[in-house]
């Protein structure tokens, strides 16, 4: 009998890639979006979509009813508000475990981000050994939406993926950056190698696959990486290759960053994808994170890597018209 899974945050960009290959691997892919998201990317003649509002999910367990597992992936991106922040990573993830809890579910996949673990303390790759200790509200919100979880553990499976930054296509928060790379000007924040770790989106939605078949122990996470040291620098080199374009780099301080993104988020009076947190953040020169666990326990491995990823990824922009 196919297993039928609902998929929050469908109609976003991880989540649309989610879909995609939960079907593949042959399970009935229910959608849940708001009702103002977009369909887009969800025109599939399999797929069965379901409408609630965040001030709707109390109802969600007639939906939730016969599903074996949750793929939670909706959530407020990183430059939201802290109260967004705790009212869409946090509370709202406690309503959608619990809905599923009273369903029945069987096992509720949660995607989290490597800013949950915060800076790297003792090595440089951060393991699932190590203490968590984020930095900034958005990691913060995602750390506590975990504690949340692990509260369900003897009801249900529960597993978090700490996704490190995803690019691919569909992206529309990263185009900045790629339109960035377009120009004859390149800014890059500080002066010493900063390391940033990416993973391409299907290799993400494929882990997220992985997860829900894997015989693991309920309440873990695993941090999710395609394994390349990049630094600011290498990351721009593959994009600028991917583009056809290299303009010239001119860096700039972190201080003077941070002060520029405190008062683009006192003018525009909310979150930006450009803010002091992230800012913050970004002054740990070790981010990069060892995906051998998800390797070894959910049988998991990237298979894009980022010369081929960010070509496709520039392709896809190109014939959307984005770039």
């Amino acid at each position: 009998m196919t297993k039928k899974i609902l998929i929050t945050g469908a109609s976003g960009f991880l989540g649309s890639h989610v879909c995609e290959a939960a079907h593949d691997a042959g399970y009935e892919v229910h959608a849940l979006i708001r009702s103002t998201s977009s369909r887009q990317w969800l025109k599939h003649h399999w797929l069965n979509i379901h409408v609630a509002n965040l001030d709707e999910l109390t109802g969600l367990s007639g939906v939730l009813k016969g599903m074996y597992a949750v793929i939670h992936n909706a959530g407020a991106l990183p430059g939201s508000t802290q109260e967004e922040l705790i009212r869409v990573n946090v509370d709202a993830t406690r309503i959608v475990a619990q809905e599923a809890v009273n369903a029945g579910v069987r096992r509720f996949v949660f995607a989290s981000s490597r800013s949950a673990g915060g800076a790297n303390l003792g090595s440089f790759l951060k393991t699932e050994d190590e203490p968590d200790g984020p930095t900034w509200g958005y990691g913060g919100s995602k750390k506590r939406a975990e504690e949340v979880l692990r509260s369900f553990r003897e009801k249900m499976d529960i597993v978090s993926m700490r996704y490190v930054t995803i690019y691919g296509p569909r992206n529309r928060h990263l185009l900045r950056l790629f339109k960035m790379l377009s120009g004859s000007v390149v800014f890059i924040m500080g002066f010493r190698p900063i390391y940033m770790p990416m993973v391409y989106v299907i290799d993400a939605a494929s882990a997220a696959v992985a997860a829900l078949k894997a015989q693991v122990k309920s309440g873990v996470f695993y941090y999710i990486s395609d394994g390349v040291e990049y630094t600011i620098d290498t990351l721009y080199d593959f994009i600028s290759d991917a583009l056809g374009k290299r303009g010239m780099r001119v860096r700039v301080p972190l201080w003077v960053a941070s002060s520029a993104a405190w008062w683009m988020n006192r003018i525009m009076k909310k979150g930006t994808g450009f803010s002091p947190d992230v800012i913050k953040e970004r002054r740990s020169p070790y981010r990069l994170v060892s995906c051998e666990r998800a390797r070894r326990e959910l049988g998991w491995r990237p298979t894009v890597m980022p010369k081929e990823g960010f070509a496709e990824t520039v392709a896809w922009y190109r014939k959307q018209g984005w770039l």
